[in-house]
C-alpha cells in the first residue's frame, strides 16, 4: 500500500503537477490520521469492554457475598429473637418459682442465652480491590459509599457493642457454672439429658440457681444485651446491607 500511494507521488512530480501533488499529500495525511483516531477508538472501545467487563464480574461476586450476609444477618437475627424470649421466660419462671417442681425448668435456654454469636461482614472480594488499590474499578460512587458506610458501622459495633455482649454473656455463664456442671451443656445439646437423676449426679443445683437473686440480675443483663443487638441488628445492619445490595442490583442490571 506504500509503495502505491508512492508511485502517485513520483508519478504527479514527474508530471510537473505540484499542486495535485501537495493536495494528495495532504489528502495522504489526512488518511494517516483517520486511521490512527480509528485505531485509537478501536482500542479504547476494547479497553472499556474489558473494564467493563471487569466490572461486572466483580459487582456480581459483590452481590453473592453480601446476600450470603443478608442471609446471615436474618439468621442471627432470628436467634437473638429466640433468646430475647428465652431470657423473659425464665425471668417469669424465676417469679414464679416453685422448689418443688424443679422439673418445670427448662435446661437448654439457662445455657443457650449465654451463647455470644454476633455478626461480622464477609467480602473478599472488596478486601481484595482496597487492598490492591483498584476501589476505582467500581465506578458508582453510591456503591462504594454504601459499602464504606455498612462495614465502618460493622467495624465500630465490634469494637464497642460486641465487646460489651462478651463481657455480659460471660458474667452470666460464670453465674450459671457456679450451679450446673459444664458437662450438662453438652450433654443437653446432643439431647441426652431426659433422666433427671444423671443432672443431679452432675450437680446440677436448680434451687441454687432459680433462688439466687444474682440470677435475676445476669439475667437482665443478658436480655438488655440481646434486645440492643437485635435493634441493631433491624434497624441498622439490615437497612445498610439491603441498601448496598439494591444498588448493586441497579448497576448490575443497566
Amino acid at each position: 500500500m506504500i509503495k502505491f500511494f508512492r508511485k502517485i507521488r513520483q508519478n504527479l512530480l514527474s508530471e510537473g503537477k505540484a499542486g495535485k501533488y501537495f493536495k494528495y499529500a495532504i489528502g495522504e495525511i489526512v488518511l494517516v490520521v483517520i486511521g490512527i483516531l480509528i485505531a485509537l477508538s478501536i482500542n479504547n472501545w476494547n479497553e472499556q469492554r474489558k473494564q467493563n467487563s471487569q466490572e461486572q464480574y466483580i459487582l456480581n461476586q459483590l452481590k453473592v457475598e453480601f446476600e450470603a450476609d443478608s442471609v446471615k444477618i436474618n439468621t442471627l437475627e432470628k436467634l437473638t429473637t429466640g433468646k430475647i424470649n428465652q431470657s423473659k421466660y425464665l425471668l417469669k419462671l424465676i417469679k414464679e418459682y416453685n422448689k418443688d417442681s424443679i422439673t418445670l425448668i427448662p435446661l437448654k435456654p439457662i445455657f443457650l442465652i449465654g451463647k455470644a454469636i454476633p455478626f461480622y461482614d464477609y467480602s473478599p472480594t472488596y478486601n481484595e480491590l482496597v487492598n490492591s488499590g483498584k476501589l476505582n474499578v467500581i465506578r458508582n460512587d453510591s456503591i462504594r459509599v454504601a459499602i464504606n458506610d455498612f462495614r465502618n458501622h460493622n467495624a465500630q459495633m465490634e469494637s464497642t457493642l460486641y465487646i460489651d455482649m462478651h463481657a455480659k454473656k460471660m458474667s452470666y455463664m460464670n453465674h450459671v457454672y457456679r450451679y450446673f456442671n459444664g458437662e450438662i451443656n453438652g450433654l443437653l445439646w446432643q439431647a441426652k439429658m431426659s433422666d433427671l437423676s444423671k443432672l443431679l449426679a452432675l450437680g446440677a443445683d436448680y434451687n441454687g440457681f432459680m433462688e439466687d437473686p444474682n440470677t435475676e440480675h445476669e439475667l437482665n443483663k443478658v436480655l438488655a444485651s440481646d434486645s440492643e443487638l437485635s435493634f441493631i441488628y433491624n434497624r441498622n445492619v439490615k437497612s445498610k446491607l439491603y441498601l448496598v445490595l439494591d444498588l448493586l442490583n441497579r448497576e448490575i442490571q443497566k
